[in-house]
């Protein structure tokens, strides 16, 4: 989902264009947040930056909320995948939780 989202933004489709459009100071921004998207994302993947990209992508999808709100729509595609790659890494790491079970 988010490499889908971030190739989409990267190579400037329409509905991209038009949807950061809707946020105010971003609609100029749409391959940089694409980039960082994939960068993000790319530092998910890789095992010993895992972690650091965990929190980057927390931190994403908490920038997500907030665009949908201020583009006056539900966020419920950004809760979705924030909780989506909370629950994932945590059952992929639980050592990241900080619960010792």
């Amino acid at each position: 989902m988010i490499l889908i989202a971030g190739s989409l933004k990267i190579s400037g489709a329409a509905v991209m264009q038009h949807n950061m459009a809707k946020i105010t100071h971003f609609g100029d921004k749409v391959l940089l947040v694409g980039l960082l998207e994939l960068f993000c994302l790319a530092l998910y993947w890789i095992p010993k930056t895992s972690k650091l990209g965990f929190f980057f992508l927390c931190s994403f999808g908490g920038g997500i909320i907030v665009a949908e709100i201020v583009a006056g729509d539900l966020p419920i595609a950004g809760i979705t995948l924030t909780t989506l790659i909370y629950v994932g890494t945590m059952l992929r790491k639980p050592s990241l939780s900080g619960l010792d079970i």
